[in-house]
């Protein structure tokens, strides 16, 4: 991930959060980009998108706590929109994969339910098109003698 530029931190916070942000799906879990991002709301005023990234995050304290339950508030306190509006990253339905105190959050606005919806699914194996294939020509195979031999 290459770094923010300090000079445009200071000339536009918000264009370094939305920088920053789209490295959070494709870097994976990284609780310091979140708290980073986090931080950057708090500048720009916007505590509940603070919240909404500090949730995740392995920040603590009065702020983050504040934060976080502006968040949970403008989601009504529902688990499921909560987890909608969450950032996505790579295996972030793993709730034990998170630190400490991401993992106390999640469990207080029960979210571990939600969060695991978020796995893939495993799709079915499809059995290989050659077996029946063989199947079917074993049969034909099986079918031709059989009227060979009635024919006799």
């Amino acid at each position: 991930m290459s770094k923010t530029k300090p000079e445009t931190a200071r000339v536009d916070p918000a264009a370094t959060r939305r920088r920053l942000a789209s490295f959070i799906g494709a870097e994976g879990y990284k609780p310091d980009v979140l708290a980073r991002v986090a931080r950057l709301s708090v500048e720009l005023r916007e505590t509940v998108q603070a919240g909404r990234y500090w949730l995740l995050s392995d920040a603590t304290g009065s702020d983050v706590d504040a934060a976080v339950e502006a968040f949970a508030e403008s989601c009504q306190r529902t688990p499921r929109l909560m987890v909608s509006e969450l950032p996505r990253f790579a295996r972030d339905w793993d709730v034990d994969a998170y630190p400490a105190p991401a993992r106390a959050r999640i469990g207080k606005y029960r979210l571990a339910d939600d969060l695991a919806r978020r796995r893939p699914r495993q799709q079915p194996q499809k059995k290989p098109m050659t077996t029946v294939a063989l199947l079917v020509l074993a049969a034909l195979l099986l079918f031709a003698a059989a009227l060979i031999l009635l024919r006799r």
